[in-house]
């Protein structure tokens, strides 16, 4: 697969000049699980950015190596309020990003898993001062964004001492919009339900899944993409936004048999793929009756 991607100083000056109307969101997507959500308010929010080459460079022969370039420099996102990271893995608290933007932004926070929190801290002292340890249940505000951690499981729950989880998802509100980042997870009867009770307008989820040939080789399993179609059509979400299917070839699906499975055994569901560096604005018009718009480029016009 070969990406056009868009220019990053465009795409930067883009999460600042972006107006949202009221009682929408604007969604960026960074590639991979990597996320900017930015509510009426202005306020910005970045999940799980991967921004750099960490991984291969860290890993010299390692099989995961990005299949085109970040979208943005990692410095882009000082403009933001606060970074979320659902989990340790590389891909997703990503060294490479973090320790060049708190170098901009040494008052940003960078919310982790309670587990990770202290030993990246005293592993990483460039960061320590970003650090906020995030919590199963423990909501927090992020300006007008109202966020809850929720327990992830990948593949299967893990808790410390402190009974604190590992891996995390983030349910994010504003503006009578629900938002939920699941992190990666499997599905279980116990997310299942809690997030039937939080109903969110719009689930971005994994559709990587795994499989023998990846678990031996180490790697963890997240929900397939018949798993993410159920579980969007269970919860009645008004939008599926698929992820973790783009940047690795060891680690994906290919995001043309979600879309055959969800158009065949759920015609009517919403969704989109995201393209590394799309934005899409969503537009909440009464609760539970949504509808969503995205930049559409026609002739190199760009409608929005």
């Amino acid at each position: 697969m070969r990406f056009a991607l868009r220019n990053p100083e465009k795409l930067a000056e883009e999460l600042t000049a972006t107006r949202v109307p009221d009682t929408g969101l604007a969604i960026w997507s960074l590639g991979q699980a990597g996320v900017v959500l930015k509510n009426a308010a202005g306020d910005l929010l970045a999940i799980d950015p991967y921004l750099s080459d960490a991984i291969e460079r860290n890993h010299p022969g390692t099989e995961f190596v990005r299949r085109f370039p970040p979208v943005l420099p990692p410095q882009a996102l000082s403009v933001c309020d606060a970074v979320l990271v659902s989990h340790f893995h590389d891909d997703h608290m990503d060294m490479g990003t973090l320790i060049p933007l708190a170098a901009s932004a040494p008052t940003l926070p960078f919310w982790i898993p309670s587990p990770d929190a202290g030993p990246v801290a005293r592993a990483h002292p460039q960061v320590s001062g970003n650090i906020r340890p995030a919590i199963t249940g423990d909501a927090f505000f992020v300006g007008q964004f109202h966020v809850l951690p929720i327990a992830a499981a990948h593949s299967d729950y893990e808790k410390n001492a402190d009974g604190h989880d590992r891996f995390l998802g983030y349910f994010i509100t504003c503006d009578g919009v629900r938002f939920w980042h699941s992190g990666d997870t499997l599905v279980t009867p116990e997310l299942q339900a809690e997030m039937k009770q939080h109903a969110p307008d719009i689930a971005m989820l994994p559709i990587n899944g795994g499989d023998y040939a990846r678990g031996h080789r180490g790697i963890l399993p997240n929900m397939n993409f018949r798993d993410a179609a159920d579980l969007n059509h269970s919860l009645g979400c008004d939008l599926l936004l698929p992820c973790h299917y783009d940047l690795f070839s060891c680690n994906s699906d290919n995001p043309a048999w979600f879309v055959d499975d969800i158009l065949h055994r759920y015609p009517g569901d919403k969704f989109h793929l995201l393209m590394p560096g799309e934005r899409l604005i969503y537009l909440q018009q009464t609760p539970h009756q949504a509808t969503h718009h995205k930049n559409i480029t026609i002739q190199g016009i760009n409608l929005r």
